[in-house]
């Protein structure tokens, strides 16, 4: 289960959760006639009511069947086809920490667990395993989240039988009333908890208390971090999460939702038989009174000091929050204000890319805090020790838009992707994904917007555009920022602040007496790299039938690999592989080309990344343009219409990469950010060291020291990539809903009207060499977060992937020995949250791969969980698998195999080395088959193999505070 500690306030924290945000994006302009004044849009029903879109003058979406219980419940059902035979479900209840009391700190988050611990109809430890039996993995498709103010239930069925529909609805049901809490299983439920709040523990968690603190003075935010606290979780009684369950799990605050490949009719009939009898139990529980903000607060500041943190600033300010039904009217308002929080957010990022810029990135965003406040935040991460120029920058910027506003041609950059984002989502209206609009339906439950279809809300912007200029955006944009509180500001380093909060408010007040210039128009060119020459011609053409891909080589050696489908209506991935890669480095020289991953921030020739944004604006394309192990290239989506202009911008940057200097200074300006985080806690010094100890300490395994990756420039990488670049062997391939004879077209006329390639890639068996290590000792990792934080993993040496039926047992086996780890580890002994197991076998490098067991753990149950692991291990080793576990281990694998050829992104790696790698095309064809046929006997033969106590390395981090 996941506990989402913030994931209502993170809206007020994150610029990419607000960017992203799930309420429609384009609204008219004009103001709308009261809804008195029409007929009614939408149906009269109690159900249009509950859901509160019977009086908005938008239409909602005809294809979903809303619904509400005489009880209160409300139910939607859509059918969907994206993925084809699924169901999601949600289940939604009112209520989350915010409603727990002094001593229920953490409780509404234990209720969540609980859930799954014991119901009448279920008993304690049933459910997971009766999910995997009908092949539902944990975490992957069975899952629950616990917010400030709610608490969602989620099951991704892997087919849309009767009997997993009827299963989906019957634990909702028990999930309902029929959660048992007993008392017994509340104290076995303890460690876990502790150990999931142990886990969570981390600097970013304490910054962002630390922060909803500050900004959110006279509020309970930050004492209500849905994870508790310690003392609660180790000693309140299983009656005080009684007394949440009984108050708040009612059926007028749940909300069921169910999208997927089935029959409306026949669900709500079935959803209608199993909650209408639903009452609740005893006298329900009050909304919670959160508290309010000082909209009179004057202006403060605030610092947080860690060795890992980020350096950063935001500025923040507040006004009371105002009800607004969903109407033509208010989303009128809302386009014209998000196009001018866009540019803000624009023009920061703009500055981010500055070769002498003192910020990493920048944003502008806004929120709704929980009906109380309306919060707006302008933001960046900083350069390491430069919070203080980045505080003068974004206030400064922020006042410039309010007195000088935008320009005409910013506006319309905006509106262009905006438009570009409508019409790619109308096209794709017929496969939008089941889960995404679960969680749109279940964020509606609140009636705070109107779900409606993408041709609705595309209506409304092109009636709306034609009002929307510099002016009117501008005037929009100050509203906006009227009326606000004074400015509150955060700063985060890594070094106490000179001066203190004291010093910090000087530099605001300092900032503010300079004088903002107006934004000067920027000139915008034409795409440079339109013509390659004459296309290429086809000297090979065949197809693979049985998986339907097709092959073809121009004469120039350029491979193409196409696979046609219809998973994503007008959504085509087109992927680049050209021979190099990190095969490049050696153990002399490791960091040959470090660099390689990053090619695209240095743009092109002709043009910067900056202004690749403006000219590309209102195209589906990216600059996708890195490094793998065995190729520089990438993969970018797009649509048909932009196909032609993606391939065109996936050739510029191999024939004219840019290399330049703003690019390389961003670059060392995120470097410090990112290694400061290196050794914060076990995971990541586990990430950093892990690697280079497996492969015997092999130099191109290791992480390089941050003062070697400083000097690195574009000079060294540009010498060393400039032979494949120019020459080497390059593979296309493109997967989705595309007409071919396009896409070859657009291939044949960039990357096939290119000089002759090399006809092949070059194997660079030398380079391909990994060694397990030699030396199995223990190691130890030191970590600098808390005392108690330890991590543990053992590692088996295995083998390459190259044997397709080894390679599948070895990934059973893995799963098997999880749900093992899982049982003991934390069911039983209670000592870790999530325990896991997998099976690492390389592709790239023969011979090499590796099993591994892995706990976060107490650094006091080290030696328990590493005998624990050892005694699973000789388990496997000494006894054939049991069927059930087997079974419990293999359904969700091969439900997980059957889905995911359902997705664009499955066929994606295969189509594009269908001409080099063929022979990998069987793992496709008969992976499946290999996991169905794996046997017990198979799996001991295996861990008897592999699974040996003295071939295994252990490798533990343990925290620099840690008892000696």
């Amino acid at each position: 289960m996941t506990s989402s500690l913030v994931r209502r306030a993170s809206t007020a924290l994150s610029p990419l959760v607000l960017l992203a945000i799930c309420t429609p994006a384009a609204f008219a302009w004009q103001p709308a006639p009261p809804a008195s004044a029409t007929a009614a849009v939408n149906p009269q029903t109690a159900a249009a009511k509950a859901w509160n879109f019977a009086a908005s003058d938008i239409a909602v979406d005809p294809n979903i069947v809303f619904g509400v219980l005489p009880n209160g419940m409300k139910y939607a059902l859509l059918k969907n086809s994206t993925p084809k035979d699924s169901v999601v479900l949600r289940m939604r209840f009112d209520v989350g920490s915010f409603a727990e009391a002094d001593d229920q700190r953490g409780l509404a988050h234990f209720l969540e667990h609980m859930v799954f611990n014991g119901s009448t109809n279920v008993p304690e430890g049933e459910m997971v395993k009766l999910l995997e039996r009908k092949g539902l993995a944990f975490g992957a498709d069975t899952n629950a989240v616990t917010g400030f103010d709610d608490t969602v239930y989620q099951l991704d069925l892997p087919n849309a039988t009767d009997d997993l529909i009827d299963t989906g609805l019957m634990l909702m049901r028990e999930t309902a009333s029929e959660v048992t809490i007993d008392p017994a299983a509340v104290d076995r439920e303890r460690g876990i908890i502790l150990s999931e709040r142990r886990a969570r523990d981390t600097y970013q968690l304490r910054s962002l208390i630390d922060q909803l603190g500050f900004q959110m003075e006279g509020m309970r935010v930050a004492s209500r971090i849905p994870v508790g606290t310690e003392e609660v979780i180790k000693t309140a009684p299983a009656a005080r999460i009684r007394d949440i369950y009984d108050r708040y799990y009612r059926p007028e605050r749940a909300t069921l939702v169910m999208v997927g490949d089935f029959d409306p009719a026949v669900v709500e009939a079935k959803i209608k038989a199993r909650f209408a009898g639903w009452k609740g139990r005893g006298p329900a529980g009050p909304d919670p009174d959160i508290g309010t903000v000082d909209y009179k607060r004057p202006s403060a500041a605030d610092d947080f000091v860690d060795p890992a943190i980020q350096d950063a600033v935001t500025v923040t300010a507040f006004k009371p929050w105002v009800q607004e039904p969903d109407t033509k009217a208010k989303r009128a308002k809302s386009l014209a204000e998000e196009i001018g929080e866009a540019i803000v957010s624009r023009r920061l990022a703009k500055i981010a890319l500055n070769e002498d810029s003192p910020i990493l990135a920048g944003y502008f965003s806004e929120a709704a805090g929980w009906k109380v406040f309306d919060q707006v935040t302008v933001g960046a991460i900083a350069k390491e020790g430069a919070w203080k120029e980045a505080l003068a920058l974004v206030e400064q910027e922020l006042r410039r838009a309010t007195e000088h506003g935008f320009t005409q041609a910013e506006v319309d950059e905006q509106i262009a992707n905006r438009r570009t984002a409508l019409k790619n989502a109308v096209a794709g209206v017929t496969t939008r994904r089941s889960d995404t609009m679960a969680d749109v339906l279940i964020s509606a439950a609140e009636g705070d917007f109107v779900v409606v279809r993408p041709e609705t809300t595309q209506a409304l912007f092109d009636a709306t555009t034609p009002s929307l200029n510099a002016e009117t955006v501008s005037a929009a944009f100050r509203k906006r920022v009227e009326g606000l509180s004074a400015p509150l500001v955060h700063v985060t380093s890594k070094k106490p602040v000179e001066g203190g909060t004291a010093a910090i408010l000087a530099d605001l007040g300092a900032s503010r007496q300079v004088a903002v210039a107006a934004p000067a128009e920027a000139a915008s060119s034409a795409f440079a790299y339109d013509d390659f020459g004459t296309p290429g011609k086809i000297v090979a053409d065949d197809r693979i039938d049985d998986l339907g891909i097709r092959r073809i080589r121009f004469a120039n050696n350029v491979m193409l690999n196409i696979k046609k489908t219809d998973f994503q209506k007008d959504k085509v991935y087109l992927s680049m592989r050209v021979d190099g890669g990190e095969l490049l480095a050696t153990k002399d020289d490791p960091t040959r080309v470090a660099l390689a991953g990053s090619i695209s921030l240095g743009g092109l020739e002709a043009h910067s990344l900056d202004e690749l944004r403006t000219i590309l604006a209102g195209k589906t394309v990216s600059p996708a343009f890195g490094s793998s192990t065995d190729a520089f290239g990438g993969s970018a989506l797009t649509s048909p219409d932009d196909f032609a202009l993606q391939a065109k911008l996936m050739a510029a940057f191999l024939t004219h990469p840019g290399y330049r200097a703003d690019g390389l200074a961003l670059i060392r300006r995120y470097l410090p950010q990112q290694y400061a985080a290196n050794d914060a806690t076990p995971s990541a010094v586990i990430a950093r060291d892990a690697g280079g100890i497996l492969a015997n300490n092999d130099p191109r395994e290791t992480t390089p020291p941050l003062d070697k990756l400083m000097t690195l420039d574009w000079t060294q990488l540009k010498a060393a990539v400039g032979d494949s670049l120019a020459h080497g062997a390059i593979e296309i391939g493109v997967v989705g809903d595309m007409d071919e004879q396009a896409v070859i077209d657009a291939i044949a006329s960039t990357f096939g009207a290119l000089s002759e390639r090399r006809a092949a890639f070059d194997p660079r068996t030398d380079a391909r060499v990994r060694q397990y290590a030699a030396d199995r000792s223990e190691r130890t990792l030191i970590h600098k977060g808390p005392a108690e934080q330890a991590e543990l993993r053992v590692y088996w040496p295995a083998r390459d992937d190259s044997d397709l039926a080894e390679a599948m047992q070895l990934n059973l086996l893995s799963r098997v020995m999880q749900l093992m780890l899982t049982e003991e580890l934390r069911e039983k002994l209670g000592e870790s949250y999530s325990p896991g197991a997998a099976a690492s076998l390389s592709n790239e490098y023969p011979g090499y791969g590796f099993l591994f067991a892995a706990s976060n753990i107490d650094f006091k149950d080290l030696a328990t969980t590493r005998a624990a692991i050892f005694a699973i291990a000789k388990e496997l080793r000494d006894k054939p698998v049991d069927a059930d576990l087997l079974d419990r281990a293999r359904k969700p694998l091969v439900e997980s195999m059957t889905k995911a050829r359902r997705e664009n992104g499955y066929w994606l790696p295969y189509v594009t080395e269908a001409s080099t790698q063929a022979d990998r095309l069987d793992r496709s064809r008969n992976g499946i088959k290999e996991v169905e046929a794996a046997t017990p006997a198979e799996l001991e033969a295996l861990a008897q193999r592999y699974l040996v106590d003295d071939k295994a390395l252990v490798i533990k981090a343990v925290s620099d505070k840690a008892p000696k």
